[in-house]
């Protein structure tokens, strides 16, 4: 077992990432799927009830969507959820190609250290499409079911409010973040699976789950690493929000001493735009990166081994 790197692993991903560019783009896409604990298409949707009243009344303000007998009001709710079936397809299926193709791309440039066309690449997204869907919902399955016990548990503590139930919900919530972590350790580990080396779903699962089980501590370890960077992630938003509409915010004043409407409203323009530019950069870059992290391990563990720091360090300290 070689000794662990994780400095090599967040170099290797940064290098990937920082030398194709366009990784920057599947990472946008997949970003939708979620990674790590990370964003959900499925739950950004819109409900049934917000479709067929609000958000359709915005899209279509001259129809008057109600269950009436009017066909015209039919017609209209039948184009308007077919329009959002239509997005959420497309959507879905660019986010999963795009995380099969970035995947792909990063564990080719790891063996070759060469720039690709992302024809190859997306190539393997789309041939592995339905087993990289299926894993993806099956993930999103058990981390719903898992919050929904959780849910219970939050519920129960609000309403005893006692001393004992309020350390057991301070454990049951470190049990969940862990549990959560797993799930999505694994998750990312059969996608690896799954891509890199060609396996079906049972296989790619019971590889995953080989490779977690003899490098636990190293990958628990990793994705703690990970979920802090994505931490130290939201305060750069934040930096970033506050830093993209400093140029709104100086028009602003001028357009409150010039008294210009139209100068306000070239400011909030301004501000909004360079705001979600920059949100989509760090999003593409952030996504692409923690994901090649994860494949440059999975390669690593996969061919080599890597030991635990948190067993070297207790080694060190306290001899073998």
């Amino acid at each position: 077992m070689k000794e662990p790197t994780y400095r090599q692993t967040l170099v290797h991903a940064w290098e990937v990432v920082w030398h194709n560019k366009t990784l920057w783009i599947l990472g946008l896409f997949s970003v939708l799927l979620g990674q790590l604990g990370f964003s959900d298409i499925f739950g950004q949707l819109w409900s049934v009830s917000d479709i067929v009243t609000g958000g359709a009344a915005i899209l279509l303000p001259g129809i008057n969507l109600n269950w009436s007998g009017d066909i015209w009001n039919v017609l209209g709710i039948v184009w308007l959820v077919g329009i959002c079936l239509s997005i959420l397809v497309l959507l879905v299926f660019l986010a999963v190609t795009s995380q099969g193709a970035l995947i792909s791309y990063a564990a080719q440039w790891f063996k070759t250290k060469t720039h690709q066309k992302l024809s190859k690449p997306w190539g393997h997204g789309l041939k592995h499409f339905w087993s990289i869907f299926f894993i993806n919902i099956l993930r999103k399955v058990l981390l719903v079911l898992l919050l929904a016990v959780f849910g219970l548990a939050l519920r129960y503590f609000l309403y005893s409010q006692t001393l004992p139930q309020g350390w057991l919900f301070a454990f049951s919530l470190v049990l969940v973040l862990f549990i959560s972590l797993f799930i999505s350790i694994i998750s990312i580990y059969t996608l690896c699976a799954l891509v890199v080396d060609g396996k079906g779903i049972k296989s790619a699962i019971k590889k995953s789950w080989a490779i977690f089980s003899r490098h636990m501590l190293v990958s628990l370890e990793v994705g703690i690493l990970l979920m802090l960077l994505n931490f130290l992630l939201a305060v750069v938003i934040l930096a970033g929000a506050f830093v993209a509409f400093l140029p709104a915010m100086l028009i602003w004043i001028a357009a409150g001493i010039t008294n210009t409407v139209v100068l306000a409203a070239i400011g909030f323009s301004l501000g909004v735009f360079l705001l979600l530019v920059f949100i989509v950069l760090v999003a593409g870059f952030f996504n692409a990166y923690t994901t090649s992290a994860w494949v440059f391990l999975f390669m690593k563990m996969h061919k080599e081994g890597i030991s635990s720091r948190t067993i070297h360090l207790f080694k060190h300290l306290f001899g073998k």
